[in-house]
């Protein structure tokens, strides 16, 4: 297929595509459950936990960015406990998701603290960008709660992964991982902000 058809083919998928809801609840599934889910079954917040485990999986010292990623998680969750206002977490997640996989595309290992920084705005950009949509306070509680739960499972199994990929294949495999978020993560915002 030559690359003007490919061209005219995506350009037709994507004027065609019916409009995406990232956060669409699962009938059925509320309370604990439901915010366990929530980390794997939104794309943004998937593929931003992939790549912040894949980065602090490559460094030495992991603690102190895993601490800071569950700090600024517990604190936007608290945030959403008490009813702040919409927030452009969302935008902010899809770019920092989009740096992270350039970091990892181009295996650089920066300073511990930029590391931590990034870590941080990673935790604060997924909890404030997971709203509950129920009308019970105690449901959107343990919603919270299972939220703040998934990701740190989410991330924390990612960064255990992490450590095992040490041969060369895998960590050339880690660079191809981080180019394709960043591609992603940048299309989705220019998307976005495009509306």
């Amino acid at each position: 297929m030559n690359g003007c058809l490919r061209l005219l083919l995506i350009l037709v998928a994507v004027s065609s595509a019916n409009a995406a809801f990232a956060h669409v609840p699962i009938v059925g599934v509320g309370g604990v459950s439901g915010g366990l889910l929530h980390p794997y079954l939104v794309p943004a917040h998937a593929m931003s936990l992939l790549a912040l485990g894949l980065f602090i999986g490559r460094q030495h010292e992991q603690g102190i960015a895993l601490l800071a990623f569950a700090t600024a998680l517990i604190a936007g969750l608290v945030a959403l406990t008490f009813a702040v206002g919409e927030t452009l977490a969302g935008e902010v997640l899809l770019g920092n998701a989009a740096i992270v996989g350039i970091l990892l595309a181009g295996a650089w290992i920066p300073p511990k603290p930029l590391t931590w920084i990034v870590a941080a705005v990673t935790g604060i950009a997924i909890a404030l960008d997971s709203p509950p949509e129920t009308t019970s306070i105690e449901e959107a509680d343990l919603m919270l709660l299972g939220t703040g739960l998934g990701a740190l499972s989410a991330l924390g199994a990612v960064v255990g992964g992490a450590g095992y990929l040490t041969r060369p294949w895998q960590r050339l495999g880690v660079r191809i991982v981080g180019s394709w978020i960043a591609a992603s993560a940048i299309l989705v915002l220019a998307l976005t902000l495009a509306r």
